[in-house]
């Protein structure tokens, strides 16, 4: 009887081990995903202007094409909304949700449906005026230095 006793809180031990590293294996697959997706285009940068504690959104430029995507909460799941009212599912059993987006990156803080908090933090590329003003200042720099 004692054997038997052991043998099932070592069976219900393991599930539950498993059930934690499945669940800890999508927040990290989520992240991987969205990370991927960002970094694969020319340039991408938030908009902090179109953005609240519901949502984040930011413009992803592949060559002449640019489009916005928002990131949002939906029932129980994180995704990407995309320009052709699609949509792309990130993370599912998430009980809530909140976006915080500055100039260069967005941080999601998630709490799941099992009590546990996470938090994805996503940085991005400065927004193509800033890149502008940055290389207008290192040309007029370099002008400087050969003039000397």
């Amino acid at each position: 009887m004692i054997v038997i006793l052991i043998l099932r809180n070592l069976l219900m031990n393991l599930r539950t081990a498993n059930h934690v590293k499945h669940q800890s294996d999508e927040l990290a697959y989520a992240y991987v995903q969205l990370d991927k997706f960002l970094h694969d285009g020319d340039v991408v940068y938030t908009l902090p202007e179109l953005t609240s504690y519901k949502k984040a959104a930011f413009r992803k430029k592949d060559g002449k094409d640019s489009n916005i995507y928002v990131i949002t909460q939906y029932e129980s799941m994180i995704r990407i909304r995309t320009p052709s009212a699609g949509h792309m599912p990130l993370l599912l059993n998430v009980e809530d949700a909140k976006f915080h987006t500055d100039e260069d990156q967005i941080k999601i803080d998630i709490k799941e449906k099992d009590g546990r908090k996470s938090e994805l933090v996503f940085k991005f590329d400065q927004k193509e005026s800033d890149y502008e003003d940055e290389k207008k200042k290192s040309k007029k720099d370099e002008r400087e230095r050969t003039a000397e």
